[in-house]
């Protein structure tokens, strides 16, 4: 058995030896280290290649995916500046505020988080559930509430839930001038009035901060490039020549009177007749943008500013100042009156006051159409026209404002015979609010157009001398007749203890296709101004009131809008003589504190 186990053994070694496989020459040898030393050597290029293009030629890139991915950069707006009237008193302020969003792909419990925000935000929990179904990555759940409530909220640290730091835009007057300052979006945009035309003004400019970002994109730190922590930039404040106590006066009064008449609206502008300052000018209804549920597009209408109507009545003086100013006639010359009744330009012109043979003065007194034909004739188509341009009718004010309208006043070559009597008497022409409170102050100072301002910021340009002192004083002794005559047109107007002039107009209404006038609409109004010389009081004031569609009580100017103008002024002028006295206090025994109107729940 022995040899057998050795012949075995032999066999298989001499297999073994003589396999090829097994079989490594030195030549094959030699080759296989070449190739893994070449395999090694291109290895170590690529990675040295490779390193080099991170670390060296494109280091610039990779550093700025890198930092893309820890770092963000956002748009930070700036806080909104405030509006103040000529007094200092905040008109517009941006109040801090706070938004809640969710990123519903993030909130793993969703009916657990609907209710907690409902509980938190006094909301529907069916509404946010909803939300949180949203297919968006980022969705609003409330914007721009009190900042503590959205602290509040955020301190409950619900996965998903974030606050985003927001400013509101508060107004301390609530609807005071509302249309006239104008409203901010919830994105922090001027979306009409003051707001829109100076909206580069107030939002200033962007911030742009960084911020660190964590795995999930969640902002850990802010402004990385700084020590200290940055700050909102805060856009330019805006000045107004508004008065807030007047303003506040003025749309207190137009709101009683739009509903002791049933009006579909009330107007009201106060200037201050040497300077052209606006001091109020405000509009019933007016909504107090405060509130959130205002999504009526009217809310923004500046009916002040947009409003075009047919003047009437209070048209007179204008083409009386004119008519005196150009030698056609003077307040003592007789106009006959014809007893109400006047042919022209072949139609009839007709009085509501019949009288005769009288001065011009009374021709205003009584508010005669006939007897401001007769004065238009004797002016002429082109004088007259001429004369309504050199007033300002047919052209803008100059205030740059939203919806701003020049009004209508038509070519002269178009106007027929009876266009003459139509312009002289206030039919036939259009005007705005503002250009017939700008007319009345030429009137009221002595014979010079103030440029209308309505923002202090602006450099004051004084007004031109269109007419006479004579001529202007002329007038106003007119209109002081219209409320102290005893058969003057606006006793209504009058306040005790100062001298009223004014001028009472009623005035149909156009239809909406221009063609006609609207039966039973009308437009009452009163305009006038006040000497409270008397009073110790310099002030010279001018104030139009216009009441639109009056439908309950009278119609007329005289009834319906002059004592509005009395309220209004007469309020006005205590409050001016409430002034004077407190500057004579020694300033030991009054500080004067201004009052915060914003509501402790939006302090910070």
């Amino acid at each position: 058995m022995a040899p057998v186990k050795s012949t075995i053994l032999n066999d298989y070694a001499t297999r073994g030896c003589n396999h090829s496989s097994l079989f490594i020459g030195e030549k094959g040898r030699r080759r296989r280290v070449y190739g893994l030393s070449l395999l090694a050597c291109a290895w170590s290029c690529l990675l040295i290649g490779r390193l080099f293009s991170l670390q060296v030629s494109s280091s610039d890139f990779w550093q700025g995916k890198a930092t893309n991915q820890h770092f963000s950069e956002v748009k930070l707006s700036s806080e909104r500046g405030p509006v103040y009237d000529r007094n200092g008193q905040l008109l517009a302020v941006s109040v801090p505020a706070g938004s809640i969003a969710v990123r519903p792909r993030r909130v793993a419990n969703k009916q657990e988080t609907a209710e907690k925000l409902a509980a938190a935000l006094n909301m529907d929990s069916a509404h946010i559930a909803k939300l949180l179904e949203s297919p968006q990555p980022f969705v609003w759940v409330k914007r721009q509430i009190p900042r503590l409530l959205a602290q509040k909220v955020a301190a409950l640290e619900i996965p998903g839930v974030e606050l985003e730091l927001e400013a509101k835009r508060f107004y301390p007057y609530k609807q005071a001038a509302s249309t006239l300052i104008g409203r901010v979006g919830i994105d922090g945009n001027g979306l009409s009035g003051l707001e829109a035309r100076y909206d580069r003004l107030l939002s200033g400019e962007q911030l742009k901060a960084k911020f660190t970002r964590d795995g999930w994109g969640h902002r850990i730190q802010e402004d990385i490039n700084t020590e200290e922590p940055f700050s909102l930039p805060r856009g330019s404040e805006l000045h107004l020549t508004l008065d807030a106590s007047m303003q506040y006066i003025l749309d207190d009064e137009l709101e009683a009177a739009r509903k002791n008449s049933a009006a579909t609206a009330a107007l009201g502008v106060l200037v201050d007749t040497e300077t052209g300052d606006i001091l109020a000018l405000g509009q019933s209804p007016s909504f107090n943008f405060n509130e959130d549920n205002i999504k009526t597009g009217t809310a923004l209408t500046n009916r002040v500013v947009e409003t075009v109507f047919e003047p009437g009545s209070i048209m007179k003086p204008i083409v009386a100042a004119a008519a005196i100013n150009s030698g056609v006639i003077r307040s003592t010359d007789i106009v006959d009156c014809e007893r109400g009744a006047y042919r022209f330009g072949g139609h009839t012109i007709k009085d509501t006051h019949r009288v005769g043979a009288v001065p011009f003065r009374d021709v205003i007194v009584h508010s005669s159409n006939i007897g401001m034909t007769k004065v238009g004739a004797k002016m002429g188509r082109d004088r007259l026209y001429d004369s309504l341009t050199m007033f300002g009718f047919g052209a803008l004010q100059g205030l740059n404002l939203p919806g701003e309208t020049k009004g209508i006043l038509r070519n002269k070559a178009n106007w027929s015979t009876v266009d003459i009597a139509t312009h002289a008497f206030g039919q036939g022409i259009a005007v705005t609010p503002l250009q017939m409170v700008r007319a009345l102050s030429a009137i009221a100072n002595g014979g010079v157009l103030p440029n209308l301002r309505l923002v202090q910021d602006k450099e004051f340009v004084p007004g031109h001398r269109i007419i006479s002192e004579e001529a202007a004083a002329s007038v106003r002794d007119m209109m002081f007749g219209v409320v102290e005559d005893a058969h003057g047109t606006g006793k209504r107007g009058a306040i005790p203890g100062v001298r009223v002039g004014g001028k009472t107009g009623t005035a149909q209404k156009a239809r909406k296709d221009g063609r006609g006038y609207a039966p039973g609409k009308y437009m009452a109004s009163f305009m006038g101004f006040v000497d409270a010389s008397d009073i110790q009081l310099d002030e010279k004031l001018a104030l139009l009131i216009t009441i639109d569609e009056p439908t309950q009580g009278s119609i007329y100017g005289g009834t319906a809008a002059a004592p509005v103008f009395k309220n209004v002024m007469t309020r006005v002028l205590q409050l001016l003589a409430t002034r004077h006295r407190l500057k004579n206090i020694p300033e030991e025994r009054y500080v004067a504190a201004k009052s915060s109107f914003v509501p402790a729940v939006y302090r910070e």
